[in-house]
C-alpha cells in the first residue's frame, strides 16, 4: 500500500509542475442540487498550489506507513493503516475542493478520524486529549457552518471565483483556521494530541490536520481586508511568542516538537497577514517534509527508549548515528540555517516583515521567536542524543530497517527541496534590504536567544512558577475553565434528556392549554389547530 501511495504521489508532483509552468489551473464543477435559482455544485480545482499540497501529504503517508510498519504491532497495523488512509483522503478532498459545502466534508472527515487516532492507546490520558482536540475542531466546523448558511444569500460558495467575501464571513472563516491550525486561544489541543501514536503525530500535526487552517486562509484571502489582517497579525504574533517560550520550558520530547510546529504555524499565519501567500505555501511544504522526519527520528528514540522525557534518554549518538544525524539535519532545517531547506523559506519570510508596513513591535516578536527557535532545538538535542547514561539503564536501541528506510529516503529532502522549490517556483527572486535592516534582524535573533537562555527549565527564575506560567500564557486553564460552572446545567439536561421531546413539545403544549381554556374540548381543538398549522408551514412556504 505504501509504494502504490509513493508511485501515485508521482501524478500530482508532475502535474502541478505543468500548470504551475504554463500559469493555468484547471476547475471541474458538477451540479448535484438544482432548485430554480438554488444550486449546490461540486467544485474540484487543480492548480500548482492543490497538486503540490497534494504530492507532500501522500509522499509523507507512504514514508510513514514504511515506518508503522515497525512500530505498530502486526496485529493491529492493518486496522491502524485504514484509518490512517481515511484521514489521507479526507484530507485530498479538503485540498481539491473550490467550495465550501464541500470543504466542510473534508473538514469534518478530519476531525473525526483525527480523534479516533488520538485516544488510538484507549486510556484516560488519551480520552482527556481526543476530548479537547474533538471540541477546538468542533468550533470551527460551526463557524463554516454559519458562513454557509450566510453565503446562501449569495448562492455563491466557491472561493476563486468570488472577488471577495463579506467581512463577517472573513472573520467566521478565520476563527475556523485559528481553530484547526491551533492559533490562540485554541493552542491548547496541540500538545494535548501528542498522546497519539508517533507516526500519526508525525503525519497530524505537522502536514496535514494543523495545516489545514492555513490552506484555508490561502484560498480566501486573496482580497483580504484590513480588519481580518490586522488580527491575524495580532493572534499570529501572540502564538508563536508564547509557543516559543513553552517549548523551552518543556521536557517531553514530542511535546517540544509539537510546539515548534505550533510556532511556525504562526509565521505561516503572520506571512498571510502581510499579502506573502505563495511564501507562505513556500514554508508550509518545505516545513511538513523536515518536520515530518523530525517526528519520525523522535519516534525512533521513544520506541527504545520507552520514555518521553529527555532527562531519560541517552546513548544514542554512539549507537544510532543515522537517526542522530538525521535528527540533527531536521533541526538545522528548522533552525534556518543557511543552504539548508528552511533558509531558503524563513529568509525571505523575515525580509519582507521588514519591508512590510506591518507593526513593527509584531515583527520584533516574530523575528525573536525564530533565535527562541534554535535555542530549544538546541537544548532538544543535547537533552536527547549525549552520550553518558542517564538515570534509567534500561535504554537499549533496536535498529530496525522499516524504521531507517523513511528517515534516510526522507532526509535529503530536508537539504535541496527548499533550493528546488525556489528555483521552481520564482527563480528570480531576489530581496534587496538596507543594511541596517540586515542588522536589526540579527540583534532580533540574538535578543530571542538570550530570553530563551533564560527561561530553561533550570533557571531559579521561572522555577517557583512552574510549567502553569509560561504553558501557553494559562491556554489550559482558558480551556477547561468554563466547563466547571457549566458542569450543572449539563447534568441537568442530562437527567431531562430521555424524555426531553415528550416534556417540553406535544406533552408541555397539551398542558398549556389546558391551563389557558375553560374548556378541555376548546384546548384541545386548539391544540391540534397549532400542531396543523406548524406541520403544514413548511410545505406551504416551500410551494410559495
Amino acid at each position: 500500500m505504501a509504494i502504490v501511495i509513493m508511485i501515485l504521489s508521482l501524478i500530482p508532483f508532475f502535474l502541478s509542475i505543468f500548470l504551475l509552468k504554463n500559469s493555468m489551473f484547471i476547475s471541474i464543477e458538477m451540479v448535484i442540487l438544482s432548485l430554480k435559482s438554488f444550486s449546490i455544485p461540486i467544485n474540484l480545482i487543480l492548480d500548482w498550489m492543490s497538486m503540490s499540497f497534494l504530492f507532500t501529504v501522500m509522499l509523507i503517508s507512504s514514508m510513514i506507513l514504511i515506518f508503522s510498519m515497525d512500530y505498530i504491532p502486526r496485529k493491529e497495523h492493518n486496522q491502524f493503516s485504514l484509518l490512517l488512509i481515511s484521514f489521507v483522503l479526507s484530507m485530498s478532498l479538503l485540498i481539491l475542493s473550490d467550495n465550501i459545502i464541500f470543504i466542510l466534508l473534508g473538514w469534518d472527515g478530519l476531525g473525526l478520524t483525527s480523534y479516533i487516532l488520538v485516544i488510538y492507546y484507549q486510556n484516560f490520558s488519551s480520552a482527556a486529549s481526543g476530548s479537547i482536540t474533538v471540541f477546538s475542531n468542533r468550533f470551527g466546523d460551526i463557524m463554516i457552518l454559519l458562513s454557509i448558511g450566510m453565503l446562501t444569500k449569495l448562492c455563491d460558495w466557491n472561493f476563486i471565483m468570488n472577488n471577495s467575501f463579506p467581512l463577517i464571513i472573513l472573520i467566521f472563516m478565520m476563527l475556523a483556521a485559528f481553530s484547526k491550525s491551533a492559533q490562540f486561544p485554541f493552542s491548547a489541543w496541540l500538545p494535548a494530541a501528542m498522546a497519539a501514536p508517533t507516526p500519526i503525530s508525525a503525519l497530524v500535526h505537522s502536514s496535514t490536520l494543523v495545516t489545514a487552517g492555513v490552506y484555508l486562509m490561502m484560498r480566501i484571502m486573496n482580497y483580504p481586508h484590513p480588519t481580518s489582517m490586522f488580527l491575524i497579525l495580532i493572534i499570529s504574533s501572540m502564538t508563536t511568542i508564547y509557543a516559543s517560550m513553552s517549548a523551552n520550558w518543556e521536557m517531553d520530547m514530542k511535546k517540544i516538537i509539537a510546539l515548534s510546529t505550533l510556532s511556525q504555524i504562526a509565521m505561516m499565519m503572520f506571512a498571510i497577514a502581510i499579502g506573502m501567500i505563495s511564501l507562505a505555501f513556500f514554508h508550509l511544504i518545505i516545513h511538513a517534509l523536515f518536520k515530518s522526519m523530525m517526528f519520525l527520528c523522535g519516534g525512533v528514540l521513544i520506541h527504545s527508549s520507552s520514555y518521553q522525557d529527555m532527562r531519560k534518554m541517552g546513548t544514542f549518538m554512539f549507537n544510532s548515528p543515522i537517526i542522530s544525524s538525521s535528527l540533527g539535519i531536521a533541526s538545522t532545517a528548522l533552525m534556518g540555517i543557511p543552504f539548508m531547506s528552511g533558509f531558503f523559506s524563513k529568509d525571505p519570510i523575515i525580509e519582507m516583515m521588514i519591508l512590510s508596513n506591518s507593526f513593527s513591535i509584531l515583527t520584533f516578536m516574530m523575528i525573536m521567536s525564530i533565535g527562541m527557535t534554535t535555542i530549544y532545538s538546541i537544548r532538544m538535542m543535547l537533552f536527547s542524543m549525549k552520550f553518558y547514561l542517564k538515570s534509567k539503564p534500561d535504554i537499549n536501541f533496536h535498529p530496525s530497517s522499516f524504521m531507517e528506510i523513511p528517515i534516510l529516503c526522507m532526509t535529503p529532502l530536508s537539504i535541496i527541496s527548499g533550493t528546488f522549490m525556489s528555483w521552481i517556483i520564482n527563480p528570480e527572486q531576489m530581496i534587496m534590504i538596507p543594511n541596517f535592516m540586515k542588522i536589526f534582524i540579527i540583534i532580533s535573533i540574538i535578543f530571542g536567544m538570550m530570553i530563551s537562555i533564560s527561561m530553561s527549565f533550570m533557571s531559579k527564575k521561572y522555577f517557583k512558577l512552574g510549567q502553569p506560567a509560561i504553558s501557553l500564557w494559562f491556554n489550559h486553564f482558558i480551556t477547561t475553565m468554563p466547563s466547571f460552572p457549566s458542569s450543572k446545567f449539563m447534568i441537568f439536561f442530562l437527567k431531562n434528556d430521555k424524555n426531553w421531546q415528550e416534556s417540553y413539545g406535544p406533552k408541555f403544549l397539551f398542558y398549556y392549554l389546558t391551563k389557558i381554556s375553560p374548556i378541555p374540548d376548546i384546548a384541545t381543538s386548539q391544540m391540534m389547530f397549532i400542531i396543523m398549522i406548524l406541520t403544514l408551514s413548511p410545505m406551504l412556504i416551500f410551494m410559495w
